[in-house]
């Protein structure tokens, strides 16, 4: 929304998603689907140099892969203070290595946690 423009703002907007620069969805690769649609932007030539520095260095093993594997996010919520959720870090590896064992690329992230036990207050 054009904060600029006052009467569009009692209005409501149509969701909108990013318009990420990607391969088709019917693209193929040696007669299969291209499972790395997204990342082969960065990941398939050499226009991206530090993003693929980068991706090498926090664990890509090789150029084949740099092209050929689709990356996968493996979000976790976890905090070891609080007992319902202390063991997802754990499971999102065993996710992660399943991912791998796929010929994947698995990047683990963490997102927020929240422990209602803590947060619900006392009173």
């Amino acid at each position: 929304m054009d904060p600029s423009n006052i009467d569009k703002m009692s209005e409501s907007e149509e969701p909108r998603f990013l318009d990420f620069p990607h391969l088709p969805d019917d693209a193929t690769r040696d007669g299969k689907p291209v499972l790395n649609k997204y990342s082969s932007t960065i990941t398939k030539d050499h226009d991206f140099p530090g993003a693929q520095a980068m991706l090498y260095a926090a664990g890509v093993p090789d150029k084949e892969t740099m092209k050929t594997a689709p990356h996968v996010g493996i979000a976790s919520v976890w905090w070891e203070g609080n007992p319902c959720n202390m063991h997802l870090l754990d499971l999102a590896k065993v996710v992660k290595d399943a991912v791998k064992k796929q010929g994947m690329l698995a990047w683990q992230y963490n997102t927020i946690g929240v422990s209602d036990a803590i947060t619900m207050g006392g009173e």
